[in-house]
């Protein structure tokens, strides 16, 4: 029966898109812009959450008036990323038009001396156009790789996965022995990015300064980054308008090699999610507000009678933990006293 239903599903997906070949693409921007107004009132629980997260996140810096204009922009910008992957093929065809891309000399010359390295963005602007970044790298005949949670329905996200190779020559990397697929890639001279803005589990992540508050951060990218010194460059797709995007690579995240491994890495994993706070509040209306991004800090993602238990069974790693247990992941012989 699931299976049935997932196929179902699919139809209506594949069908959404294939709108794609029939609709103008400026009218459909405009009509999709009014929807998402609708959507944005209608959602209560996801504009609750875009509310409280922007509150967090800027204090009493905006007024309830300007929070809200905030939020109804980031859905609109939500829909737009929606509309631009039904127009997915049109933009490939010509998508020296849709992209200006900027700092994306070194990038290349570390694919042509086959250098590796990472890149890392979030979703915000036109994240789902990263296949289509691919393009400019396909001359080079590289292999891409982007890190994320397989789709519930798997024949959408075989779908998805089919457009990423033909659009970019990009695979997708799950979630499970994640550090050892990372770092067959980049040995084998692929590019690997990561979305770092979304909240990690407690046994995936370390928690870290994101707007002032803590909050679980993912730490394996910053982790492998530091481990085999490889430079970890900031990636950011900005929407200039619908269907048109500003591609900013910046300057590698600084690493430090102390001593103090844990040390070290805390603040690999804080310059990273620094970035990343950075480039929000440099364009707020195009970020993701409707995450829960403060969730596991909140305690919300546990059932109040058993979150003080998960404390006193240990189910938080400490950092040194999260450490040891990424070390053994990727197969590094530990000594067992250290």
């Amino acid at each position: 029966m699931l299976k049935a239903l997932n196929y179902l599903v699919y139809l209506l997906f594949r069908g959404f898109v294939l709108l794609g070949n029939v609709l103008p693409m400026r009218p459909t921007f405009a009509v999709s812009a009014w929807l998402a107004t609708i959507a944005y009132y209608l959602l209560g629980s996801r504009r609750k959450t875009a509310l409280r997260n922007l509150e967090m996140a800027f204090g009493d810096k905006l007024t309830a008036r300007e929070r809200d204009r905030l939020a109804r922009q980031a859905m609109v910008n939500l829909v737009y990323s929606a509309v631009e992957f039904l127009f997915m093929w049109r933009i490939a065809e010509n998508w020296q038009e849709h992209f200006i891309f900027e700092g994306d000399e070194v990038i290349e010359q570390n694919i042509i001396n086959k250098r590796p390295f990472f890149v890392f963005g979030g979703h915000l602007g036109g994240w789902m156009m990263l296949a289509m970044v691919g393009e400019r790298w396909k001359k080079f005949n590289v292999r891409g790789g982007c890190v994320m949670r397989p789709q519930r329905n798997p024949y959408i996200d075989a779908y998805i996965r089919g457009l990423a190779k033909r659009y970019g020559d990009s695979s997708f990397i799950g979630t499970r022995g994640t550090g050892k697929v990372i770092e067959k890639m980049i040995m084998d001279g692929g590019l690997v990015g990561f979305y770092m803005d979304q909240e990690s589990k407690r046994k995936q992540g370390i928690l870290v300064d994101f707007f002032g508050m803590p909050a679980y951060s993912h730490v394996v990218p910053g982790y492998l980054a530091w481990k085999h010194r490889i430079p970890m460059y900031p990636f950011w797709i900005v929407r200039t308008k619908p269907g048109y995007f500003h591609v900013i690579y910046r300057e590698p995240i600084k690493m430090d090699y102390t001593g103090d491994k844990e040390k070290d890495i805390r603040e690999v994993t804080q310059r990273i999610v620094k970035e990343v706070e950075d480039t929000i509040r440099q364009h707020p209306e195009q970020w993701l507000w409707f995450h829960n991004r403060w969730k596991r800090t909140l305690g919300e993602d546990q059932p109040k009678k058993s979150r003080k238990k998960k404390i006193e069974s240990g189910d938080y790693l400490t950092s040194a933990q999260l450490l040891k247990m990424m070390d053994q992941e990727i197969g590094e012989k530990k000594d067992e006293n250290t």
